[in-house]
């Protein structure tokens, strides 16, 4: 399983410039993509899946790839218009999203609502029924297993509700192999901590290989230490990560959503927190940084 990061950033874009350095950890919004066998899957469209089209472009050949988006607020699927893959006919994009909250009487998918929506004439010079790619819309529910079969292995994907405002879903991507290990990597960007460790996300990161796990901010301020709380804004920290990976036996903490505030010196700083913090758990901490590439 090869997974690469094309967007850390969360809320934002956030690009580098002399005052304001993000060249090491990223400036670009939520994107993965996970190279399993056959399968490419992606996940969330935030603006880093535009890097990630412009560089399958360079590869003459049809795309058959699975997207599953963890909501639809708008830092994880902006990248969408400018995924160039679409544009191109035969390529052929199955994209799952969670079944959140509907408005009334309205039936289909959220999902798509949001991607034709931001794509309307008066948002964007190309709407969506004009990109030639073929565009599959699937829903899921909380607990979902989609199973993709392959000639050599598999990989299911199984979904889980986390605690983010207007909803979000995790996702936990299994590769399996005859005669090989399970291999898992957890997917739980945007999400809330609890009190106590989540059910869902204990679920999702059940003895993980690697764990991306949403530490937006610092725990001073999330509790609002020397300025405003962010409680109940639907993200967390690294402490509450830590909680979760040893809760879940998980290999690697990959901490996520960094936030539009934090420059390059302030995530290190928080990932030397982090990583002080984790001494003696056997968990390994990142700050999870753009263009970084990880194979289990």
């Amino acid at each position: 399983m090869k997974i690469k990061i094309w967007g850390t950033r969360g809320s934002i874009p956030t690009p580098s410039n002399s005052s304001f350095v993000t060249t090491r950890y990223g400036g670009d919004t939520t994107c993965v993509s996970i190279d399993s066998g056959e399968h490419r899957i992606i996940l969330d469209g935030g603006t880093g899946l535009r890097l990630l089209g412009l560089e399958m472009m360079k590869e003459n050949r049809p795309w058959d790839c699975h997207f599953f988006f963890s909501h639809v607020h708008w830092d994880h699927i902006q990248g969408f218009p400018f995924f160039l893959p679409s544009f191109t006919p035969g390529n052929r994009f199955t994209l799952y999203g969670p079944r959140l909250m509907s408005l009334p009487g309205f039936v289909g998918s959220i999902l798509e609502k949001a991607l034709r929506g931001q794509q309307e004439d008066l948002n964007f010079p190309v709407q969506l029924k004009d990109m030639p790619a073929e565009m599959i819309f699937k829903d899921l529910d909380d607990r979902s297993v989609i199973t993709l079969p392959g000639k050599k292995s598999s990989v299911k994907i199984l979904s889980a509700a986390l605690n983010h405002p207007g909803g979000c879903y995790g996702y936990r991507i299994e590769e399996h192999v005859p005669g090989e290990r399970t291999k898992v990597f957890t997917f739980a960007t945007d999400t809330e901590h609890l009190k106590t460790v989540h059910p869902n996300l204990q679920f999702l990161a059940k003895d993980a290989d690697v764990l991306l796990y949403d530490g937006q901010y610092t725990p001073e301020e999330y509790e609002g230490i020397n300025g405003m709380d962010h409680k109940g804004w639907g993200h967390s920290t690294y402490e509450w990560g830590l909680k979760e990976a040893q809760a879940a036996g998980v290999k690697l903490l990959l901490l996520h959503h960094h936030d539009p505030l934090h420059d390059d010196d302030k995530v290190a700083e928080i990932e030397a927190a982090a990583r002080a913090l984790a001494q003696g758990t056997g968990i390994e901490v990142e700050a999870g940084a753009q263009m970084r590439e990880i194979e289990i």
